[in-house]
């Protein structure tokens, strides 16, 4: 899609959207209150003040002589930060990718927003779409998995939802901010189209199609340049190519001075200060300097004047200029309906890895009379500010993307009152040494051992992990527990708590593997609806699970580097497009399971693919019967080949799903759409994304990247096929097909992958 075409029907778009009034209402009205602000009063809106020594995380200061009552920021993915257990611990969003459920994202967006609202919060800084580049880095959990499309579907419902409420929802981090070691002083060297094609593609979805509020300026450098000082970035690409309407915001202490920052095209300074504490709450980079440089003539008034409008459009954008409620951080708002939809998320994430000989769902039979439930994860946990501890069970990791907890229902406690209904025994050694656990586990007729590894952000160091995890390995000795008690009771089944991928050395030792995330504060109900069978999983991983090694990248360990200066940990994204199972494809590597792997209590047959091309885009059909005997949940998955022409391409890229209950024996016609956009990559020569019209998409349909029983071959071009050239219906081979030889040199190639731009 050409941007002249994106940026030409902005209006358009703006017009259907369900909020108040339009982007361009909202400047005519942010142009007129804008009038008469005095430059001292412009540098109070883009300069936060408190430096996060007051209630919210950030804050901009009031100007009584307009009536304006300041601005407040609060973190974030999980729900309401430092609200002192009167805001719902919702899960990871992680999790709620897990689900793959618009109507869930939808939904979990609209009910966090709703309790920022409540407490007079104007800006939720949240969602966080980062790409799970590399399992092992720490903030995987707080987005929305490896795959671009999908991370920009997450982030859009969720920012929908948030906005509905009128929240103004900050969509972060830009970009490129995959990784936790020196973030404030690395850099992340993308390739051009890899930068548009994978890490922009979130943001092109929540700016365009959601109309974000506001977009938060990464910590990290890319390409050298530090994002909040990234004017090609901020200023061309965000604000011109995208047509971004709202304002850009600093990461926390992500300012490093104002010529460049200010002048690159950041609009506000969080949380204000120099640096961390209060003795900076009135010494910032910006404030006053801001008028210096444009009286030396750095940057011209007009740039305050725009960072200003930004602002303030957003705020009319979002109806908060008017009547928006007092900041009360701590409205009880953990209400029995959030709890009731985090579990729901909660029990409709959990993956089941393994079943076998159909060790779940639990039920009292002759065979099954008493159930060990082993592991201190399956115990309460121990409550640390920002999570900062794993002592007991996993609801969340650690860092600004987590929240106060009022309450965890622990998994013990729900399994024991579920089991008591089901008539079933329980028994239960909370802690994790591996002989006394063996020694409880024999004697039970199942065994189900909770384990966990943790991961968080960068200023948190737990037990040896600063944010980026040190391996793969399950902590706490989770490994040798499970194999002791594997070894003594044939019927054991694994539990994992985790940011993401663990090792499984196990896997083929244990009957059964639920992969639960982190599930927040109902953790343990929700897990327990899957166990009894009371909620049929449906989860499927948002990533690709595999050993660290067969990855094509790795975090770095290495020592710390001064924020913001020329030093950088260097990030070199060599893998280009083939993040995820992208890099399997081409590789032809076997992951331990693959992305969109999640495995059900009933079984379902895909069939009937048909593929239109139309001008707006490509309209798919299939048909999905339930062939089993419960009535469950499946979702279909759409991949995409795309026309040889468009060289050194992934094999296949994921491009469409829906979620469809069916009851046993049900079948059901499924209408997936891909839009212009979806069929377009980014050209690096024109610096524009096109869509082929020669050649020919193969559209390919299954349960996960590496089940796709059905596909399609449609002209790019929307012509009809003639009879004797027509396919559908075909079954795809096991094996990855090769690449087809691009015709111009290998130097040309090389060039082309690895080209880059001057920041």
């Amino acid at each position: 899609m050409k941007f002249s075409s994106v940026l030409s029907t902005i209006a358009v778009v703006f017009a259907t959207k369900s909020l108040a009034i339009s982007w361009e209402e909202a400047d005519a009205k942010a142009r007129e209150w804008c009038k008469d602000l005095t430059n001292e009063e412009k540098i109070t809106l883009v300069t936060g003040r408190e430096n996060m020594t007051g209630v919210c995380v950030g804050s901009i200061d009031p100007i009584e002589r307009k009536g304006f009552k300041g601005i407040c920021l609060q973190d974030g993915p999980a729900g309401v930060r430092f609200a002192k257990g009167t805001a719902t611990s919702w899960q990871a969003s992680i999790n709620t990718a897990a689900t793959f459920d618009r109507k869930l994202l939808r939904k979990v967006g609209e009910a966090q927003g709703k309790e920022f609202y409540q407490r007079g919060i104007n800006v939720a800084l949240a969602p966080s779409m980062g790409i799970q580049r590399a399992p092992a880095a720490g903030r995987i959990f707080e987005s929305y998995g490896e795959d671009p499309f999908y991370v920009g579907q997450c982030g859009l419902e969720v920012l929908k939802g948030i906005q509905s409420q009128g929240v103004i929802a900050n969509a972060k981090h830009f970009i490129a901010n995959d990784q936790e070691n020196n973030r404030g002083a690395s850099t992340s060297n993308v390739p051009e189209q890899a930068l548009w094609d994978v890490y922009m593609e979130p943001f092109y979805r929540t700016v365009i199609d959601g109309e974000a509020g506001t977009v938060m300026a990464s910590y990290n450098a890319i390409n050298g340049t530090y994002s909040t000082q990234n004017k090609r970035l901020l200023t061309d690409s965000l604000k011109g190519k995208l047509g971004f309407q709202g304002f850009v915001m600093s990461d926390w202490w992500a300012i490093f001075d104002v010529e460049k920052s200010f002048g690159a095209g950041t609009d506000m300074n969080m949380p204000g200060g120099k640096y961390w504490g209060p003795d900076y709450v009135d010494d910032s980079f910006w404030g006053k300097h801001i008028l210096e440089c444009i009286e030396k003539g750095v940057f011209p008034q007009e740039r305050l004047d725009d960072a200003v409008l930004r602002i303030i459009r957003t705020m009319y954008k979002l109806d908060q200029m008017d009547n928006y409620p007092e900041v009360n951080l701590y409205v009880d708002t953990n209400t029995k309906e959030n709890a009731a939809l985090n579990r729901k998320v909660g029990a409709d994430s959990n993956v089941l890895l393994k079943n076998a000989d159909n060790i779940l769902p639990l039920k009292k039979s002759k065979k099954v009379k008493k159930i060990a439930v082993i592991g201190k994860d399956s115990m309460p946990p121990t409550l640390c500010e920002d999570m900062r501890c794993a002592n007991g069970t996993l609801p969340l990791g650690w860092g600004s993307g987590t929240t106060d907890f009022k309450y965890v229902v622990d998994p013990l406690s729900a399994i024991t009152k579920r089991a008591k209904k089901a008539n079933l025994k329980v028994t239960s050694y909370g802690d994790d040494d591996a002989k006394k656990a063996a020694k409880v586990a024999k004697n039970a007729d199942v065994a189900i051992v909770f384990v966990q590894a943790d991961s968080g952000e960068e200023y948190i160091t737990v037990e040896g992990n600063a944010g980026d995890r040190l391996n793969l390995d399950l902590w706490h000795g989770g490994n040798e527990l499970i194999e002791a008690v594997a070894a003594v009771n044939k019927n054991t089944i694994v539990v994992i708590h985790s940011p993401g991928p663990v090792n499984v050395p196990f896997l083929d030792k244990v009957k059964g593997i639920i992969f639960a995330g982190l599930p927040g504060q109902e953790t343990g109900n929700a897990i327990t609806d899957v166990l009894f069978g009371d909620v049929n999983p449906s989860g499927h991983l948002p990533y690709t699970w595999a050993p660290r090694e067969d990855y094509p990248t790795d975090v770095k360990y290495e020592p710390e580097y001064p924020d913001g200066g020329d030093k950088m940990t260097v990030y070199d994204y060599n893998e280009g497009l083939f993040v995820g199972y992208r890099w399997f494809d081409k590789n032809e590597i076997k992951p331990t399971f693959p992305f969109g792997y999640g495995l059900s209590y009933t079984t379902f047959e895909y069939s009937d693919l048909e593929a239109d091309m139309e001008d707006d885009g490509l309209y798919v059909t299939l048909t999905v019967k339930n062939t089993g005997k419960v009535a469950g949940a499946a979702v279909p998955m759409i991949f995409l080949s795309f026309p040889e022409s468009v060289k050194d391409y992934p094999v296949r890229l994921f491009k469409g799903f829906d979620k469809v209950m069916l009851k046993a024996g049900q079948s059901k016609e499924v209408k997936i759409f891909i839009d212009d956009h979806g069929l377009s990559y980014y050209d690096v020569e024109s610096e524009d994304y096109v869509r082929p019209k020669e050649g020919e998409f193969t559209v390919f349909a299954g349960s996960n990247a590496s089940d796709l029983p059905l596909k399609v071959n449609v002209l790019a071009n929307g012509d009809d096929y003639s009879e004797d050239e027509a396919e559908n219906g075909e079954e795809v081979s096991a094996e990855v097909e090769e690449d087809n030889e691009d015709s111009a040199s290998e130097d040309e190639k090389e060039l082309k992958k690895r080209s880059y731009k001057n920041y």
